[in-house]
């Protein structure tokens, strides 16, 4: 059912409905009017009847012995026919005269042309009449067949207000129902009339505003599928009415949806370009992110070796330490021998001074490499270094024994004290060069266990070098001080000094060691924290980039869908 159809229906059937309403209540208020008028004549014609008794006759009425009514002495009234016939020809009406309850004079003849006297009236039109001395009306009595519209008034005896008889008057039911009949056909044509002039006002009315709202819609439909370029008629815009105002807004909606779609249009070129280097820009972080991953991963795998590296070299430093105790007993020992030799050991003094500069500068290097990688083999080659000196020394220390006897052999009974001191000096050396042997062992298995180190500490092998040519050169110094015993001596002192410097440095890389150590758990956990967190961040990367491609999408189907309208 279109929009023209339930206009019309909503405007027709209501307009009919009431037409039908109002034909109803009008007709039923018709015909109660014209009953209404039918019973106002009746009770006009019953008083002139009655007037016509009691105003044109004196006397009482009162019944004769032949059961006649009479009104006063002149008056017959049950001979007045020709009065009610009359009446009966000139206004249709029956007319009836009753003495109390009997009728005594009517117009009502039957079909055999008797008049109907002598019947006596209902208990209904007693009571209320003659007893109670109110007039009777009713619409439907049966007399002789035929329904009349009744109208009874009380007779009263003059001078009282007994009522002793009755006047009737009846019209045929079907005479007051063509009256009405004729007024409801009347009253049918009018509202016909009028209903159908108001369908065709309401049809033009409907129509044209249908019409109207077809093209408000057809404007509406335009723009729904996204052409604002359109121009909504003139004659619409110029209207007062809600049609006017419907035009005027799709008027001002097109407008505004052509300045919010050139919005919307200039913004979603903006978000497709920006949507377009996000995409870019996370893609590219994605990868970095990735690539940081990796380092990270491989940094790990990096601090753990390094941390086990340094534990490692923590433990071996330690059994170094131990050995060097050990080597310290061995070398007090030599000194406590050495201590009567120390004159003859001076001049040895200033090659061992050069020798712990030397190791200054071997320290001083490895707290630098120690400082920057945390590795240990500088302490190991310092190790390495003094026991070879110890060897050297040793060695020497065996050969000057050795010049000693043959000098004390050669003096005779006067050098046989100095010949047993040589003895104990290369019993003593003998010690050193077994005691130098465990080092060397010790320092073997050291330097096998730092291996991996080696790589780290190549610039300490100029240090070494050099270290290892000024032990060269102190034993060639050694060599040519083969006269003095004092030599000797000095070099057993020098050796304390040195392993004593020896115990601390050891001292220091051990806590240098643990401290590496304890940075590179540190650095691994660190780095555990920062892969932990560089893993999350991936994950978050990897969703923004997938964000950023759905994005894009996105924004290139609103670019798609804003492109449907046409400004």
């Amino acid at each position: 059912m279109n929009l023209k159809v339930k206009m019309l229906s909503l405007s027709l059937i209501p307009m009919v409905l009431i037409g039908i309403s109002m034909f109803l209540v009008a007709a039923n208020r018709m015909q109660s009017g014209i009953y209404d008028e039918a019973y106002v004549g009746m009770y006009a014609t019953t008083l002139a009847i009655r007037d016509i008794f009691e105003i044109g006759y004196e006397g009482e009425y009162r019944m004769d012995d032949n059961g006649e009514l009479w009104k006063g002495e002149e008056f017959n009234i049950s001979q007045a026919e020709d009065i009610v016939d009359h009446i009966k020809g000139n206004t249709g009406l029956e007319v009836t005269i009753f003495w109390n309850d009997t009728r005594v004079l009517t117009s009502i003849i039957d079909d055999k042309g008797n008049r109907q006297v002598g019947t006596k009236a209902s208990e209904e039109v007693i009571r209320r009449v003659l007893k109670e001395g109110e007039p009777y009306k009713d619409r439907n009595v049966d007399i002789l067949g035929t329904e009349y519209v009744v109208y009874y008034v009380p007779i009263y005896q003059v001078g009282t207000e007994e009522a002793v008889g009755m006047i009737f008057l009846g019209t045929p039911q079907e005479t007051v129902y063509s009256i009405i009949h004729r007024a409801k056909i009347q009253l049918l044509a009018v509202v016909a009339i009028g209903v159908v002039f108001t369908a065709i006002v309401v049809y033009y009315l409907v129509n044209s505003i249908v019409s109207l709202l077809y093209k408000n819609m057809d404007f509406l439909g335009l723009v729904s599928q996204g052409k604002l370029n359109i121009r909504v008629d003139s004659s619409i815009l110029q209207r007062k009415d809600e049609i006017g105002g419907i035009g005027r807004s799709i008027d001002n909606l097109k407008d505004k949806l052509g300045s919010i779609v050139e919005g919307i249009k200039a913004e979603s070129d903006r978000f497709h370009e920006e949507s377009e280097n996000l995409k870019d820009i996370s893609e590219e972080v994605y990868h970095i992110i990735k690539e940081v991953d990796c380092s990270a991963q491989e940094m790990a795998k990096s601090c753990m070796n390094q941390a086990e590296g340094a534990s490692h070299a923590s433990r071996n430093v330690t059994e170094m330490g131990e050995m060097i105790k050990d080597n310290s007993y061995e070398v007090m020992k030599i000194n406590d021998i050495a201590v009567g030799m120390k004159e003859v050991s001076q001049e040895a003094m200033g090659q061992f001074m050069e020798l712990n500069e030397v190791m200054g500068n071997v320290k001083e290097s490895i707290h630098i490499l120690m400082e920057q990688a945390g590795l240990t083999e500088t302490s190991v080659n310092k190790i390495s270094a003094a026991t070879e000196l110890i060897t050297v020394i040793a060695s020497k220390t065996k050969l000057l024994s050795l010049n000693a006897s043959i000098e004390a052999a050669r003096v005779g009974e006067a050098g046989r004290g100095f010949a047993v001191v040589a003895s104990e000096i290369q019993d003593l050396s003998e010690q050193s060069n077994t005691a130098a042997g465990k080092i060397k062992e010790i320092v073997a298995d050291l330097n096998t266990n730092t291996s991996h180190t080696l790589d780290r500490v190549e610039d300490m092998k100029n240090v070494i070098d050099m270290q290892e040519g000024n032990i060269k050169r102190t034993n060639d110094s050694f060599r040519s001080v083969r006269k003095g015993i004092d030599e000797t001596v000095n070099g057993m002192e020098d050796i304390m000094r040195k392993v004593e410097k020896l115990e601390e440095i050891r001292m220091n890389t051990v806590a240098i060691v643990q401290n590496a150590a304890a940075v590179s758990e540190e650095n691994s956990a660190s780095v555990e924290e920062i892969m932990a967190s560089i893993g999350t961040v991936y994950q978050n990367i990897e969703g923004v980039s997938k964000d950023a491609k759905v994005l894009n999408e996105l924004s290139q189907e609103m670019r798609a869908k804003v492109n449907v309208f046409v400004l």
